[in-house]
C-alpha cells in the first residue's frame, strides 16, 4: 500500500455530519476538560512541562467540537484535521472567528495516509493529546489500526510515561454483544452503506490494538445512547 495513495477515500459526509456534535460537545466536555488542561489524575506529570498545550482532533467534521472546546479552553491550542474538503472549509471558518485565536488552521488528514500524519506532525506537533468522535464505526477496520499506530508517533514523548492521552468517543460492542437492539440495527445499516464499516468490539479488537501500540486504558465513561468515552495514556 502506498503511503501517498490511501486505499480508503471517504465519500461526501460519510462521517462528518454535524448533527450529533451539538449534543456530544456539551456532554463530553466536563470529562475532557481536565485532560485538555493537563490536570487530570489520569495523566502523569512530565519532568519538563511544556509552556503551551496543543491538542489534535482527528475527523473533526464541520468543526463544532473544536469551536466549542477552544472557546471554553482558552489556554490550549487545538489542531483540527479532516479528510473531506467541504469539512476543512467549514473548520477554517471556525478558526477564523475563534474568540481566543487558539484554533490552528485545519489540516487534511486521512487516517490511512502516513504522509498526511507526518505533515500534521510537522505543522503543529508533537501533541499533548488526541481526541476523536464517532469515526471508528464509520470507516474500514484499517482506520482503527492506523489510528493507534500513528497516534503514538505524533504524541509528545516524555521521560515519564503516561503524560500524553488519546480519547475516543463512539459506540462499541462489549464482549461480542451489542449494547441494545438499536446498536444492532445501526450496525446493519452501516454494513448496508459500506460492508467495511461496523461497530467494533472492545475486548477482541479495540483493546488489543491499543495495547499493541503502548496505550494504557485509564478511563472508561458510559455516555448517553450506549456510547463510551475511552481514554488511554502513552
Amino acid at each position: 500500500m502506498s503511503s501517498e495513495e490511501p486505499f480508503f477515500t471517504p465519500g461526501r459526509n460519510s462521517w462528518a455530519t454535524g448533527g450529533s456534535a451539538t449534543r456530544t460537545k456539551t456532554e463530553c466536555y466536563p470529562v475532557l476538560q481536565p485532560l485538555f488542561l493537563g490536570t487530570s489524575s489520569s495523566l502523569a506529570k512530565p519532568s519538563s512541562p511544556s509552556s503551551e498545550r496543543v491538542l489534535l482532533e482527528v475527523a473533526a467534521g464541520f468543526g463544532e467540537h473544536v469551536a466549542y472546546f477552544a472557546e471554553n479552553t482558552p489556554t490550549v491550542k487545538f489542531q483540527p484535521t479532516e479528510a473531506q474538503n467541504e469539512c476543512v472549509a467549514g473548520i477554517a471558518d471556525h478558526a477564523a472567528t475563534a474568540v481566543h485565536k487558539n484554533i490552528l488552521p485545519p489540516q487534511h488528514l486521512n487516517v490511512l495516509a502516513p504522509a498526511q500524519w507526518d505533515a500534521v506532525l510537522k505543522a503543529s506537533g508533537p501533541f499533548d493529546g488526541i481526541y476523536m468522535f464517532n469515526m471508528l464505526h464509520i470507516s474500514p477496520w484499517e482506520s482503527t489500526v492506523f489510528l493507534f499506530e500513528q497516534a503514538q508517533k505524533v504524541l509528545k514523548k516524555s521521560d515519564t510515561p503516561g503524560t500524553a492521552f488519546l480519547a475516543v468517543y463512539g459506540t462499541f460492542k462489549r464482549n461480542g454483544e451489542f449494547s441494545g437492539e438499536g446498536d444492532r440495527l445501526f450496525d446493519l445499516d452501516l454494513k448496508r452503506r459500506d460492508e467495511r464499516w461496523g461497530i467494533r468490539d472492545l475486548e477482541s479488537q479495540i483493546f488489543p490494538e491499543a495495547e499493541k501500540n503502548g496505550f494504557k486504558l485509564k478511563e472508561r465513561h458510559e455516555m448517553n445512547y450506549n456510547n463510551l468515552l475511552l481514554v488511554w495514556t502513552l
